[in-house]
Formats: structure tokens, sequence, C-alpha cells
């Protein structure tokens, strides 16, 4: 009896914890959503889920902010952009990489541009690129163009810890050309009333302009072209009850998106401006740059907020 348990418990050891209804093995040893692979897609540190892999160090270490600057202007292989398949965890390679396959994120006409297609049943399928360094307060400035020429298209940019559901965001919707909503989420709490939208911009699906986080351990700030629009104060956060700041304060990686939002269910749908006019496209959400200006000026430091 005593045998039969230390071989159940050795054997649960070698085959790694449950990824969905399988144990992830050596040869595919990161777990995501119930599949294992031992590529990027899978092991990279903001999709790989260490509870369920083979074990929690198949995962692959995250790398921490230095301060950078990705320009999609430059061609392919400058380091700011690469297809998550070319993607072997070292982030001096690409800044940034299309988080999903297929890929519809690519650099072209002098920018990084992520595409909405039509699919079979009629739905939309975008594009995520994901930032390869996590940063825990700093500043993000991104040059953007919105791809949202019609409703029901969404194109965002996002601060967010994917594990934890801590957020902060621009977003931008089809249904209003003239401004981009801002938002933050602490663990995965969807409190849809904290968004305010921008003062009014020329067209942001055909200007460029940029879009700034200023994300420090006391206050968050929302500016468009140099111009503060909103600020939240952690101190605001309290919840007397709880005696918790609920306030996002935990590591996370900068990402990009397009996706379809008037396709989803109602609450989404209503906020996208309900369905896509395809003959609006092509939905194309481009981006120029974006610059990483770490808080802790570019050490490898992480900061754990008092209690």
């Amino acid at each position: 009896m005593k045998a039969a348990l230390l071989a159940l418990v050795f054997s649960a050891a070698v085959l790694g914890a449950q990824c969905g209804d399988q144990q992830c093995r050596k040869d595919a040893p990161c777990c995501v959503k119930g599949y294992c692979n031992i590529n990027a897609m899978y092991c990279a540190p903001f999709s790989c889920e260490p509870d369920n892999s083979l074990s929690p160090s198949s995962c692959w270490s995250t790398p921490h902010c230095v301060d950078y600057t990705a320009d999609f202007t430059k061609p392919p292989g400058s380091g700011a952009f690469a297809q998550i398949a070319d993607y072997k965890g070292n982030p001096s390679t690409a800044s940034y990489v299309s988080q999903f396959e297929p890929s519809h994120a690519n650099l072209a006409n002098e920018q990084l541009e992520l595409t909405l297609t039509k699919q079979s049943d009629g739905k939309g399928f975008g594009a995520v690129v994901i930032g390869t360094r996590a940063i825990q307060y700093g500043t993000v400035t991104a040059v953007v163009r919105s791809g949202c020429r019609s409703t029901g298209v969404v194109s965002s940019l996002i601060i967010r810890n994917d594990k934890i559901g801590d957020e902060i965001d621009f977003e931008f919707v089809g249904a209003d050309k003239s401004t981009v909503q801002s938002n933050y989420y602490w663990h995965n709490e969807l409190d849809y009333t904290k968004m305010v939208k921008s003062p009014v911009l020329p067209d942001t699906t055909e200007a460029y302009h940029t879009y700034q986080v200023v994300w420090a351990p006391d206050s968050i700030q929302w500016l468009v072209n140099g111009n503060s629009f909103r600020t939240v104060n952690r101190a605001d956060s309290w919840d007397a009850e709880r005696k918790v700041f609920r306030y996002p304060d935990t590591e996370a990686f900068v990402s990009f998106s397009i996706w379809d939002g008037g396709s989803g269910p109602k609450g989404t749908s209503d906020w996208a401006g309900k369905p896509i006019h395809w003959e609006k496209g092509p939905f194309i959400m481009g981006v120029k740059s974006i610059a990483v200006n770490c808080y802790f000026r570019g050490n490898e430091t992480t900061y754990t907020p008092p209690v």
C-alpha cells in the first residue's frame, strides 16, 4: 500500500499538474487554457500557467522593465516586433510579439498594423500584440491610429496582469471616433461605471495621436497629445469594508489589440455600437512607436505596496 502511494506521488510529480483534461509532459511542458506545448505562445510568461504546467519552472521567467522605445517604422529585424513563432524568449530580440496564431499583425507601411478580418461565420478575427517585458509603474507613451472605422470594432492599448486581473487601458470604439475611453480595473472587478472619455479629438481613425499613461504607486494619469484629462489617486480607491486599496499595482504587460466587440454579449455589443459594417473596412490599427520609461529608472526591482 505504501509503495503504491509513493508510486502515485512520483507519477504525479513526473507528469505535472492537470492542464484541462491532460497533464503536460517534457516535450510539451507549458500549459495554456487546457493545452500543452513548448513554444513561445505557451511558455512566455504573459500566457503560461505555472500551476498547471509540468512544473512552475516550465514557464519562461518574466523579463522585468527596462527603459526602451520600440520604433515600428523600422524594417523587420530591428528588434521592435516579431511573430510569436519566431520568438525564443530573449526580449532584446523583440520588444513586442504577436500573441496568437494565425497572426493578423505585421510591420507594413512604416507602422505596426493590427488587422480585423471577417470570418466565414460573419464574426471578426483580430490581433493582439504584447510586450515581452513586464512593467510595474512607469510611463507608457504610444503613437496610435485607431482601426475602428465602423461600429462594433474595438481597438485597445492596455497595461494588464492577466492572471491577477489588474488593468489600465485606453479603448477606442467605432461608435465614437472623436474620443478615446480610459478605464482601470482591480482583480477582474469589471466596474464599467469608472470609464472616462477624453476631450474631443480629430478623427482617431484618420489621425495619429500620442496616448500616454503615467502609472505611479500613488496615482494614474491618462494623457492625449501631452494633455492630461484624467487622474486617479490610489488613496481614493480605499475599500473600508475589505480594508484594501482597489488599485492596479501588480506587474503587468503592455499590449495592443483590435477585436470584434459587436458580436459579443449584449453589454459588450451595446458598448461597441452593435454589428460591424464590413463594407466600411479595412479595419487596421496602426502603431508608429511605443516608449516605456520604468518607474525604477531601468533597474529590475519590483515594488510591493503597503497593505
